[in-house]
């Protein structure tokens, strides 16, 4: 048979069917046509498109009949004696009436099924056996001739192509799927882990800027800010004061109820003194039960006020513990800044006298440098 036995409306739906074929890229749909076609093209009642498994079994990816309907148990609706030959010889058959051809009328699957005509083409790509098509009409004998096989093997051999590019384009869109779940896995991974790094950095920079127990700036980065606001006020000619304070007796609190009850006050003072103040106001603790306060654009007489304020505060809410409510008084010392100072740490060690002198005339108290001062109330 040559290429001149196809007459021309075969070769025009033959080409027609190899465009379709070429054009379709997924596998499944281009499978479900390729058996159309052949159902339709040889008028056949049942068709199969069989591939070969890596290891050599067959999985019947379609399986259907002239009008459409999925057949049941497919291994046993053909005759794997024809299907084996045609994949062990890789050359297509056809049987005009396979229950009395010669070859095949003593196979077990021939007389079971009592099979009439039967067609069978491997499906080869690249010298490479991918499977087989099917088809077969069990009422009606001959109707399959010789000169069919020339335009079946034209649409298998397109057939064949189109579905080995598929399964490549399967293979690959697989692996790329494949690739991009573990790119994106990498990448959530690498994620979280700039995540942790960045909370471990900021816990971290918190740590080193906050005392651990009153959750305060500590005397570290406490001079680190009020440094700050100190150039800053020299600069500008900005009033700046700093307030020094002391819990009072604060032994005598950890002596009688244990230093883990006298830590649970001091934390409560320490957040009794933050509500007190500004959010401009750098508050940190300066050692022991010491807490100073830089007070930025503040003068003496509204730091003096601050300072009174906080002092009537403190006893006013005791801190609730285990042992019940503890009271606590605070001595204050206030200074502002002048000309003469030259350095935070002349400011803030005359908050300290003024601390010092509140302390020695009594305690509870506010003094500030200048000499003037609160009694206890």
């Amino acid at each position: 048979m040559t290429y001149a036995a196809l007459n021309q409306p075969m070769l025009e739906k033959l080409l027609d069917i190899s465009r379709k074929l070429s054009e379709n890229r997924i596998l499944d749909p281009l499978l479900d046509y390729a058996i159309k076609v052949a159902l339709d093209l040889f008028g056949a009642e049942y068709g199969y498109l069989v591939l070969l498994n890596p290891d050599g079994s067959l999985n019947f990816r379609v399986r259907t009949d002239k009008d459409g309907r999925q057949l049941d148990e497919p291994e046993a609706q053909i005759s794997r004696t024809i299907f084996e030959k045609v994949i062990r010889d890789r050359e297509p058959l056809v049987i005009a009436d396979a229950i009395v051809d010669p070859e095949f009328q003593t196979a077990h699957s021939v007389r079971s099924l009592q099979l009439r005509s039967v067609m069978c083409v491997p499906l080869i790509a690249r010298g490479k056996t991918l499977g087989a098509i099917y088809i077969e009409n069990r009422t009606e004998k001959g109707l399959f001739q010789q000169q069919d096989l020339l335009p079946l093997e034209y649409f298998a051999a397109q057939a064949a192509i189109s579905i080995e590019n598929a399964m490549l384009n399967a293979d690959l869109e697989a692996r790329v799927a494949e690739r991009t779940a573990a790119l994106n896995h990498t990448i959530h991974l690498l994620e979280k882990e700039i995540l942790e790094h960045k909370y471990a950095d900021a816990l971290h920079q918190q740590l080193a800027m906050t005392d651990h127990l009153t959750k305060l700036y500590n005397r570290r980065h406490f001079f680190e800010l009020a440094e700050q606001a100190f150039r800053e006020a020299q600069r500008y000619g900005q009033a700046l004061s700093a307030i020094m304070i002391d819990a009072d007796h604060f032994k005598q609190v950890n002596d009688q109820n244990g230093h883990l009850i006298g830590d649970q006050v001091l934390h409560h003072l320490a957040q009794n003194l933050r509500q007190g103040i500004r959010d401009t106001d750098i508050l940190g603790r300066y050692g022991g039960e010491e807490f100073v306060i830089m007070l930025p654009q503040t003068g003496i007489q509204a730091a003096t006020l601050t300072a009174e304020r906080l002092r009537q505060q403190v006893p006013a809410n005791p801190a609730i513990t285990e042992k019940g409510r503890i009271p606590l008084t605070i001595s204050v010392g206030v200074a502002c800044l002048n000309a003469a100072d030259a350095l935070i740490d002349e400011l803030i060690d005359k908050a300290d006298q003024a601390l010092y002198r509140a302390k020695e005339a009594g305690r509870n108290r506010v003094v500030n440098w200048q000499g003037s001062g609160g009694g206890n109330g």
